[in-house]
């Protein structure tokens, strides 16, 4: 029982860590909105747009991507087509989610993997963007936080899946 307490805190702690980069993510969402709004009334009426607005909005669609992800996997969100896995029995069913989670968590890993490699030669180089001359080696590890959370979340679902599994075989 003492191993599974820490598994369930540190499981709880990337569910609430999901929540708080949706926020994240909704906030960028608004801004980016403003941003462009505030950009399209500055170049049509006053014929001044705001420097810098499309580098500002890539990098704030890079955290509105990756700070849902965790947060849409919790919510079972994701769009999943189950056309044929409804005719298979629920054993292999869960066999196959199992599966798919697997090689979703290991594309995820990757990913954060590189981006970690990627954040860090970023860094190194002192890369930044044109414009504003933002560095972008924080937003590449942004990009290394969502996905270490969707990881998170996929691990959770893996466990969920094989104590329904065992749960099945028991009966």
């Amino acid at each position: 029982m003492s191993a599974i307490k820490p598994t369930y805190i540190l499981l709880k702690i990337f569910k609430s860590l999901s929540i708080y980069l949706a926020y994240i993510g909704a906030f960028s969402l608004f801004a980016m909105m403003c941003l462009t709004m505030a950009d399209v009334l500055g170049r049509y009426i006053f014929n001044r747009p705001i420097l810098g607005v499309f580098e500002i909005t890539e990098l704030m669609v890079l955290m509105l991507i990756f700070s849902f992800l965790g947060y849409t996997q919790a919510q079972k969100s994701h769009v999943s087509v189950d056309l044929f896995i409804m005719l298979f029995p629920e054993r292999l069913t869960v066999l196959i989610e199992v599966f798919n989670h697997f090689i979703c968590l290991a594309m995820m890993a990757l990913i954060a993997w590189m981006g970690v490699d990627k954040a860090l030669e970023l860094m190194e180089a002192g890369e930044a963007s044109p414009n504003l001359a933002l560095p972008t080696y924080p937003f590449v590890f942004f990009l290394v936080l969502g996905c270490a959370v969707m990881c998170a979340e996929f691990i959770r679902d893996i466990i969920m899946f094989l104590k329904i599994n065992k749960e099945n075989a028991d009966k």
